[in-house]
């Protein structure tokens, strides 16, 4: 077995944290890396069209050796194995950056329901960025298992849970001083930085009205579409697409806001902690584990608006705890870019090792 392993890698969605972890892990691994992406664009026609389309790019390029083949959950690897039989003799990852499963109490059936679980089992491996998502993930496929009958005689659901893994995406933290190396950037207090994508916009503007009401000084600095978000707030948009855009941002924001409930990973929050924002955020999904615990009585929320306002306004007028810079920074060592690809390396190549000893 090569000491160097060649790596296909398949992002359907290829942007923000997708995008930056898969450029991470190129950069810092020792593998070698083929990649084959597509816009970060409508997933529902990612997961039902992307395997069509990679299958018919690889069948178009010249032969090429693989010994590992790695994607998103943006894809029906089941599909792409029906269409590439060769893949399908390959060790395969896939790591799930979010996951398109219902909700156990949703009583809607979509075409799309079964591809994430479909997926899961044709792999080898199943990574996740969190452990609330192993969690949640295992916990939505074991209620949508249980709501097919034609799905509970064989039960996938002992395999899936053997093979799922959690896996902190690697990030190039130290790039967040870097990008601003050498410029005066002034830190504002009140300058709040919110990721609006997928957050709960009738909370943000219940919260922020409430101190616009009361006549407390802020701006906002938003990422993500802010449709329904209250114009009465002061604010500047940055772009999505835009990573040393964004990291300017941290730096002159005074905190980072998260108005996102069962958020699964949030690579704004970690690149904000980074560069000096306090945080405040829901007391559901990643948060928990992300944030060490000496901050979770200051940080995080309940995800009423009241209690938003509350932890808003400590920010501002009260002492920060001392000695928090120390937990939190050994907390997001998990992140750091050379230590999680070693741990991405390492358990590729025992994966390949222990394929190789199966076939």
């Amino acid at each position: 077995m090569s000491t160097q392993l060649d790596i296909l890698a398949l992002e359907p969605f290829y942007g923000g944290i997708r995008r930056s972890m898969l450029e991470t892990i190129i950069r810092h691994s020792r593998h070698r890396w083929t990649l084959l992406k597509l816009p970060p664009r409508r997933i529902e026609r990612r997961l039902t069209a992307a395997a069509h389309w990679f299958a018919e790019q690889i069948s178009r390029s010249t032969a090429r050796r693989i010994d590992l083949l790695f994607t998103s959950e943006a894809m029906n690897l089941a599909d792409m194995f029906r269409l590439t039989p060769e893949l399908s003799r390959k060790p395969s990852v896939v790591y799930f950056h979010s996951n398109q499963l219902p909700d156990p109490a949703s009583r809607r059936d979509t075409p799309l329901d079964l591809v994430n679980l479909n997926t899961a089992t044709a792999a080898v491996e199943i990574w996740f960025n969190s452990l609330f998502h192993l969690r949640t993930f295992l916990a939505r496929a074991s209620a949508l298992v249980e709501k097919h009958t034609e799905l509970s005689t064989r039960n996938p659901m002992p395999e899936l849970a053997a093979k799922a893994h959690l896996i902190h995406p690697p990030m190039d933290l130290a790039a967040v001083h870097e990008l601003v190396e050498g410029r005066s950037i002034v830190r504002q207090k009140r300058t709040i930085f919110i990721d609006t994508r997928d957050a709960d916009i009738p909370l943000l503007n219940a919260a922020l009205g409430t101190l616009h009401r009361r006549n407390e000084k802020f701006s906002l600095i938003t990422v993500g579409p802010a449709n329904g978000l209250s114009e009465q707030f002061p604010r500047r948009a940055v772009s999505e697409i835009n990573e040393a855009e964004q990291i300017e941002a941290l730096h002159e924001a005074g905190l980072i806001l998260s108005a996102k409930i069962d958020a699964t990973a949030d690579h704004h929050l970690v690149r904000g902690l980074v560069a000096g924002c306090w945080p405040i955020v829901p007391d559901t999904g990643v948060y928990p584990e992300l944030l060490p615990e000496s901050m979770h009585r200051y940080c995080l929320y309940d995800g009423s608006h009241d209690i938003l306002v509350s932890r808003l306004l400590d920010t501002w007028h009260l002492e920060r705890p001392g000695g928090y810079m120390d937990d939190m920074l050994r907390a997001l060592q998990r992140y750091e870019a050379i230590s999680a690809c070693k741990t991405v390396d390492q358990r590729l190549e025992e994966l390949t090792v222990v394929h190789s000893v199966i076939q």
